[in-house]
Parts: structure tokens; C-alpha cells; sequence
């Protein structure tokens, strides 16, 4: 019932609801040796309590009533958007709740195999011990695939099925070998199963809970608060952190923020409020048929969504070293980049270089659909059958190793194994160097009272209200914990928000492709771009590109979010196959746009001003200005106030922009950093990061180096808008995602800056479209905020115009700005024509304009221009060089002769020698006479 409805109606279909508790009222007993979980503990509670009553009321009318109650708060939930106050839940609170619930795994794996000890069937006293050896050989191999499946060892396809069935294989294996050969004799004690399809005890499934006496349903109001409480936080609360890519460190996970987390590169956008009105939906029917309340399953929601990752190869470049350290040091000089030697020792050799990512999620919701079929099919008689063969001590296997693997991963198991950590073999990078270790030491044991606190009201007939204990952690966190001696570093090292920003910001650059899309691919849209196909793609119309380079892969997810809320998916995006067997791309019709992928190393266009010596040298130069000096004395008072707020960051007028970064990104999704930072602090940082990148980013000549970033991309951009004026090119839409910086140095450059100051600034991920957009995931305009360059063609003919529009995320339409210091639109022509004189369109260009024979191609470059120069030299053979050294001999020899025979040394022939000279000497003087 809960698969169907998240798969078919789920604004998320990764959602896994299902139920971890069985119940059997008709036997008036818990069958908690085979289920646990917080329902499990909820549900035995109220049982309890009612048993004990002599006028107690029927259980599965009281039941539903409390779950109609429950479900009724849920809907209001959903309707007020009090899910929203999910932003109040640090992992304080949710390490807290995943420590609990790792020991009740623990717990409950223990119970199973001390129940079968404690059996009064004497005949089989080896049953018990054959148990836990089953249950120590479910837990060992286990950990043994999943240790595989992170190591190198076999393909990485072999890896990734040891990853995504290393644990019902060793299931599997481990049911199997209790029926072996003395295993077989021992006969351990197997999994009850009941009568297939139906209810306990031979009951109606249709509970009439409307028939309980009314006392009694005043009496379930409570009860239904406080499954609402539980399913609040452990259906939308992350209980253990930031899930990763491997599936065991997630099992602890709550369902909704588990399944859309950022490690997992999702498309579609969250739906917390719809889906917890579902959830709703799914408590009060189980109510009606007296079924366990389902909600968020662990461990099958992270597996799922885990073994539905596309993984690719992204190989580890020098330059994420560099950039790196120009993020710490908050420009790029000479000093701050590390030598050749020390880059070959920071690089892992040959294979280590590739590693995996994820890249994509195959979302759909027919696997969500089909797990729940086959558990439907499990309860078909031969199937149970089949259940029936589980030995208890492999469940009870299970158990630990959920239990244990979640808590080697928890927040408070990895502080106080710091502790144990050889310090010396600490990482230099550890957060937790920066904490002094009385405070984690504070802080782990507020932790261990609130689980203490939890995990003991669980073990008495109070159990009913651990979930009130679980939700007062919140408050606790927020109004106690910055009582305590802790400073804003601290705390922001200790705890951080459990939401993900990734949830709101890809949302908003997919609103923003939307918005995109109703603007320029609607036809009845006055910006219409006549001849583009709204509804199925043309990869011939659009030419987008994405900057590669140091930004961790932001630009390219950023683009990808825009580009499918540009061009959604359609059923129509079919092939016909020969056999005439139609296929629809997969995930509804999903459209492909192609992104090149732009690597600064290959490509200067997008990051003009990497290892632009020059520009570094301008940047220095500015540094050390009476102006720059001037601006760091007037805020030295407010430099020296920052460093409490900054985790550890150089604290300078030169860093300010990766001071600013650090303050807002804090400032949004750590709402105790927000809290403590002063008022008009982060203002003030913003205006100085403005300054400071206007100023580093621009240069009041067109062609001065300041504004390299701008040079670069010109070419880019005229070629754009080349193309799609053109009438034999079919490109109409070309996109650039790129870095704010480029854009300070566009705005300076074409005068946009001078006629509206307030874009003179910074933001963090634009990206730019010659025709329509540029976005931006910025901190001085707000998320999700576009510029468009529009070629227009005016009405009344001639040749294009250009418009330029801006529009901030959270206005309601674009604006446009004056261009060229124009009122107006400006010829096309015109900006190609002013622009196309300083722009850098080749890499020799470049290496000359940067000074650099080194970086990014130039090396090269400087090792042909030599070897040209060598080249263009006359040569000489060998036979050349034998004639020419025997004539230098010969010249010599001679030479030597003659000095000898001037000098008279030489007397061979004299006197023939000089009877000729006499003779000679008649003839000219005869000669001479006539």
C-alpha cells in the first residue's frame, strides 16, 4: 500500500515507505524477535499500557483512532509548511537519534539470540548455539562484501553488485548453511509466518473504529501527537550526517532527506510537503485496516536510491590542487602555487588518478512500484514457505551489522575516536584540531544524556514518549548548547544544518529554466525566438557550454538543473525501430541537451585569468596601492573583529571574498552561526568583498589586464551571436555557464557598471547565454538570478539589435539596463564592433598578453617557436663537414708554408726560386719600357 501510493503519487519516487513493526493483536503479542524499529517500540507501548486496564477498550479501534489523529496533523503539517522548520534541526540532534537507533539494532540482535537460550525446548539445546554462529557469519560477511566493494580489487561493475547486494547475498548464504550438515541437525529456530493474505486471529479486515467509546478517543489525541512527532522527524530528519555514495553508511538515515540528498546528483526537485501529506494518507488508512503505520524504511531506502546511481570516472588535475590553494590565499600568485616537485608528490600514481563519482540518479518510479509487488508476492503461500527457511540468528546478523555499521559512521562514534587516533597520524585538515578537546568533550556528553535519556525511557512502560525526548533535542540544541562555553567556530566545527543546500538552490536554478522557457520558448511569449521547437529538443538549435574547472562541479550541475527546467521531458522524444517497436527515452521522455565540457587546461575562453602572470603581477600592484591600503586601515578595526566567525581562514582585506563566501553560505543553513554573528557583520563583509572583486576584476582601459576575464570570453560570445543571426546556422540558443568573474570585467567593459552601479559587484556561478541568460547562484543578487543579452530583430527591418535584461531571484521579471551608454537598444554590430578590437581569441594571444611560457599550453608553444628558430639555420651534412674540414686543413698547411718561406726558414728549391724571380723581373721591367 505505501509503495503504491509514493511510487504512483510521490512528488519524490525514491521515496521507500513500508513498515518496521509487525503487530499481532490476536495473539496479544509483539513479534519484535523478527521486526524493530521506533513504530515497533510505539505500537508495543500503547499495547501494553491498554492490557493492563480492566476496562480497556479494543486495541485496533483505539489504534485507529490514534492514527487517525495522527493523520489528520499530518495534513495540517503539510498544508501550513511546517516542514519548513526542518531548517532548526542540526546533527546535533539527528547523530543523537541515529546513536539511539544503532543500539536498538544492537539491541534487538542481542534479544533474539538471548530469547532461543532462554527456550524451555530442552530436546534442542544446540539449536541456540547454532544461531549465533549463523549470526556472527551474517554479520562477518557482511562487512566482508561491503569491504570488497570499496577496495580495488575486481571490475567496477563486480564492485558496484557487491555494493548493492553484498548483504542479501550474505543473507542468502547464511540461511542456506543452517541447513548443512550438523547445522542441519541442530535445526535452529526458523521465522514464524501466519496464513497468506490474512489478517490475525481470523479478524475483519475493515477496523470499525468509529464504534470506540468517545472517552477513549479524547484519550488517542495524545498518542496521535506523538506518532506525529516520530514521523515528523524520522520521516524528514537525516539522522547520521551527509549520506555518501556507499550504501552501509547510510542505513541510518530518515527517508525524505536520505533519498534527495546532495551526494545523490538528482534532477527532479524535493517535495517534503506533498509527500508528508501522503504519509498522512498512507496512517490513516493502515488505521482503517489495522495495519502498522508505514513511514521512511531503513535500510532499504539508501540501497535503493544508492543502487540506482550512475557512476563515472573524473580524473584528480594539478589545477584542483592550485585552485585549492588560491581559494585559501584568495588570488593566484606565484607564492601561493605549488612547485613542480611538490605537485608530483601531492599526485597518486597511475590508476589512483580516476575516481568514481556519481553523476547521475536513474529516477523512476517503477522500481519503488515493483518492490512493493514483490513483497505483495511474498505473502503468497509458497513464498512464505520460503520465509519460513530464515533461521532467527541470521536476522539476528542483520541486526548487528545494520547496527554496527551505522554506528562506526555516526557523528559521536567518529568524535570520540578522534580521541584515539594517533595525533601524529591526524590529518592536518581535521576540523576537529580546531576545537579544544574539552569542548568535544562537552559536547559528546550532551549528546550521551540525550541518548542515555532516550534509549532508558524506551526500556519502561514510559516508552510511548521517547519521541518527545528525540524532538526536544531541538530546542535543546537551540536555546542551551550556545549557553554553553563554546565559541561560533566551535560550534560551526561541532554541528552543522542537516538540510542540504543543494535542495534549494538546483530547485531554483530549475525554476529558473522554467521561467526561461515560458519567456523565450512560448510562442505566445513576446520574446518568443522564432523557429525553436518548444516541445521536442533540436540539439542542432542550442550550443552550450560549461566551465570545468576549480568550482567542484557546481557550474555543471547548475547548468543541467537550468537545462531541464528548460527543456522538460516529453513522451514524444521517441524513436521508431525497424521492427516498428517504439521507444521512448528513458525517465518519461528525458531530453538529452549536449554540454561540452570546457577544461581551463585546454580551453582559456572561460577562465581567462588563470595563471595570467600578468594579471597577477595587476593584482599585486593593486595590493600594494595607496588606495587598497587606505581601504585595509579604515576596516582594521572590523578585519580584527571577524576571526571568531571564520573556522580558521586568513583574515585579510585580500581573502575578503572567501570570507565572504564562508559568512553566507554559514549564514544560510547554520542558523546558530546566524544567530551569532553580529548585526551589520555580514553586510559589511559583502560590500567589502564587492570592492575588492570589482576592483581586481576590471580595468578603466578596455584592453587592460584587469579585465582579462572579459577578453576571453568575448570571442565566445561574438561567435554566439554570429551564428544565431545568421540564416544558413540553425544554433538560436547558446549558453555559457561560467564563474561570476568574467561578468565583473563584461559589465566594466561594456559600461553597464558605469549606468547601473549595482551590478558593479560579485556573485558566485553565472552562466551566460548570448541570446538569453546568463544565471547566477550569487550572494549579491539573490539565488537563481539571470542576465539576458537579447538579438533582436526591430521591426521595422534593418540590421539586429542588442537588449540587455536582468532580473533578480526574486523579482518578477526582468529589467533592462543601459548598454554602450546607450537609452536604447544598440545595433548588434556595434558591441561586436567595440568589443571585437581587445578580445583574446587564441592561446598564443594569451601566452603573450600573461607573460606565461609554461601553463596551460604555452609550454608548448615556447618549445616549437624554439625549435622553429633552430630549424630555420643552415645545416651541413656529414660528406659537407668531411670536404670543409679537409680544405681548412689545406688552408692552414699552406698558410704554414708561407709564413715559413717569408720568414727563410724554408730552403728547399731556393736557388731555382730565385733565378725565377730574377727573370721575372727582366720581363716587367722590359715590359715596363715598351
Amino acid at each position: 500500500m505505501a509503495a503504491f501510493m509514493f511510487s504512483i503519487f510521490g512528488a519524490q519516487p525514491l521515496t521507500i515507505a513500508g513498515v518496521t513493526g509487525m503487530l499481532n493483536p490476536a495473539s496479544l503479542e509483539l513479534l519484535n524477535d523478527e521486526c524493530v524499529g521506533p513504530i515497533t517500540v510505539f505500537n508495543k507501548t500503547i499495547f501494553d499500557i491498554l492490557e493492563g486496564r480492566d476496562d480497556s477498550p479494543n486495541y485496533l479501534h483505539f489504534i485507529g483512532w490514534v492514527y487517525l489523529w495522527a493523520a489528520i496533523i499530518h495534513w495540517i503539517t503539510a498544508i501550513l509548511n511546517w516542514c519548513n522548520f526542518l531548517k532548526y534541526v542540526t546533527l546535533f540532534s539527528c547523530d543523537t537519534f541515529g546513536f539511539y537507533v544503532s543500539w536498538v539494532y544492537l539491541q534487538y540482535g542481542i534479544q533474539v539470540t538471548t530469547r532461543q537460550l532462554q527456550s524451555n525446548d530442552t530436546s534442542n539445546s544446540s539449536g541456540p548455539l547454532v544461531s549465533i554462529i549463523l549470526a556472527l557469519l551474517m554479520l562477518v560477511t557482511s562487512f566482508l562484501f561491503q569491504s570488497l566493494s570499496q577496495k580495488t580489487f575486481f571490475h567496477r561493475q563486480v564492485r558496484r553488485f557487491l555494493a548493492d547486494y553484498g548483504m542479501p547475498m550474505s543473507l542468502i548464504a547464511s540461511s542456506a548453511m543452517a541447513y548443512w550438515g550438523r547445522f542441519n541437525a541442530a535445526n535452529p529456530s526458523t521465522l514464524p509466518i501466519g496464513p497468506a493474505f490474512q489478517p490475525a486471529g481470523g479478524r475483519e479486515w475493515l477496523v470499525r473504529f468509529w464504534q470506540l467509546e468517545g472517552k477513549w478517543v479524547g484519550i488517542a489525541l495524545p498518542f496521535g501527537i506523538v506518532l506525529w512527532i516520530l514521523f515528523f522527524f524520522d520521516h524528514n530528519v537525516s539522522v547520521s550526517g551527509q549520506i555518501q555514495t556507499e550504501v552501509p553508511q547510510a542505513y541510518m538515515k530518515s527517508q525524505s532527506l536520505m533519498a534527495q540528498s546532495s551526494d545523490f546528483p538528482l534532477r527532479k526537485p524535493p517535495g517534503f510537503h506533498w509527500d508528508f501529506f501522503l504519509l498522512g494518507m498512507t496512517t490513516f488508512i493502515a488505521g482503517l485496516l489495522g495495519l502498522p503505520a508505514p513511514n521512511g524504511l531503513i535500510p532499504q531506502a539508501p540501497i535503493h536510491t544508492s543502487s540506482l546511481l550512475v557512476m563515472g570516472r573524473q580524473r584528480k588535475k594539478r589545477d584542483e590542487e592550485e585552485d585549492a590553494a588560491v581559494y585559501e590565499s584568495g588570488v593566484q600568485t606565484p607564492e601561493t602555487l605549488p612547485d613542480a616537485a611538490t605537485v608530483k608528490e601531492m599526485q597518486p600514481p597511475g590508476d589512483m588518478m580516476l575516481i568514481e563519482v556519481p553523476v547521475s540518479v536513474v529516477e523512476q518510479r517503477v522500481s519503488n512500484l515493483v518492490q512493493g509487488s514483490l513483497c505483495l508476492v511474498l505473502l503468497t503461500g509458497p513464498f512464505l514457505h520460503v520465509l519460513n527457511l530464515i533461521p532467527r540468528g541470521v536476522l539476528a546478523g542483520l541486526f548487528w551489522f545494520m547496527g554496527a555499521d551505522a554506528l562506526r559512521g555516526n557523528g559521536i562514534t567518529q568524535k570520540i575516536l578522534y580521541f584515539l587516533r594517533d595525533r601524529k597520524l591526524t590529518s592536518d585538515d581535521e576540523p576537529l584540531r580546531k576545537v579544544r578537546k574539552s569542548r568535544i568533550l562537552l559536547f559528546i556528553a550532551v549528546q550521551i544524556v540525550g541518548f542515555g535519556a532516550t534509549f532508558a525511557i524506551t526500556q519502561t512502560i514510559a516508552a510511548i514518549g521517547f519521541p518527545v525526548i528525540i524532538m526536544l533535542l531541538i530546542p535543546l540544541r537551540v536555546t542551551l548548547i550556545p549557553r554553553l562555553p563554546f565559541t561560533a567556530e566551535e560550534l560551526a566545527i561541532l554541528d552543522q544544518p542537516t538540510a542540504s543546500p543543494f535542495l534549494s538552490s538546483q530547485q531554483q536554478e530549475f525554476q529558473l529554466g522554467e521561467r526561461l522557457r515560458q519567456l523565450y520558448l512560448n510562442a505566445s511569449s513576446p520574446s518568443y525566438i522564432d523557429g525553436m521547437n518548444s516541445s521536442l529538443v533540436n540539439d542542432a538549435q542550442f550550443r552550450v557550454r560549461a566551465d570545468a574547472g576549480g568550482e567542484a562541479g557546481v557550474i555543471m550541475n547548475s547548468a543541467l538543473s537550468l537545462l531541464q527546467g528548460l527543456v522538460p521531458a516529453n513522451p514524444g522524444f521517441n524513436t521508431t525501430l525497424a521492427n516498428t517497436t517504439t521507444i521512448t527515452a528513458p525517465l518519461g521522455g528525458y531530453q538529452y541537451v549536449p554540454i561540452e565540457s570546457v577544461e581551463p587546461n585546454n580551453d582559456i575562453s572561460l577562465e581567462g585569468w588563470t595563471s595570467c602572470n600578468t594579471f597577477t603581477t595587476a593584482t599585486s600592484a593593486f595590493y600594494n596601492s595607496t588606495e587598497f591600503k587606505a581601504k585595509a586601515d579604515e576596516y582594521k578595526s572590523f578585519l580584527a573583529s571577524l576571526p571568531p566567525y571564520l573556522d580558521g581562514r586568513p583574515v585579510s582585506l585580500e581573502n575578503m571574498w572567501n570570507i565572504y563566501d564562508f559568512m553566507n553560505v554559514q549564514s544560510i543553513h547554520n542558523e546558530v552561526f546566524s544567530k551569532a554573528l553580529p548585526e551589520g557583520m555580514l553586510e559589511t563583509a559583502r560590500d567589502l568583498a564587492n570592492w575588492h572583486e570589482y576592483h581586481v576584476f576590471s580595468d578603466p582601459e578596455l584592453s587592460g589586464i584587469g579585465n582579462i576575464a572579459g577578453q576571453t570570453i568575448i570571442p565566445s560570445i561574438i561567435s554566439g551571436f554570429k551564428s544565431i543571426v545568421s540564416e544558413t546556422d540553425p544554433v538560436k540558443f547558446v549558453y555559457h555557464a561560467i564563474s561570476y568573474k568574467p561578468f565583473i570585467s563584461l559589465f566594466n567593459m561594456t559600461k553597464v557598471a558605469e549606468a547601473a552601479p549595482e551590478v558593479a559587484g560579485i556573485g558566485r556561478q553565472f552562466a551566460f547565454n548570448p541570446l538569453t541568460t546568463f544565471t547566477d547562484k550569487s550572494w549579491l543578487v539573490n539565488y537563481a538570478a539571470a542576465v539576458a543579452l537579447e538579438a533582436r530583430q526591430p521591426a521595422t527591418g534593418g540590421e539586429p539589435v542588442l537588449r540587455l535584461n536582468f532580473m533578480n531571484g526574486t523579482d518578477d521579471d526582468f529589467k533592462t539596463y543601459s548598454i554602450l551608454g546607450s537609452s536604447s537598444d544598440v545595433p548588434l554590430n556595434d558591441f561586436i564592433n567595440y568589443l571585437q578590437p581587445v578580445a583574446i581569441d587564441a592561446l598564443p594571444e594569451w601566452c603573450s598578453v600573461c607573460a606565461n611560457t609554461q601553463d596551460r599550453g604555452c609550454a608548448t608553444l615556447t618549445t616549437v617557436a624554439a625549435s622553429a628558430v633552430a630549424n630555420s639555420r643552415p645545416t651541413i651534412g656529414s660528406v659537407g663537414a668531411g670536404f670543409l674540414g679537409a680544405g681548412l686543413m689545406l688552408f692552414v698547411a699552406l698558410a704554414m708554408l708561407g709564413v715559413l718561406a717569408f720568414l727563410g726558414c724554408l730552403t728547399l728549391g731556393t736557388g731555382k726560386l730565385k733565378r725565377m724571380r730574377s727573370t721575372k723581373g727582366s720581363v716587367s721591367d722590359h715590359e715596363d719600357k715598351a
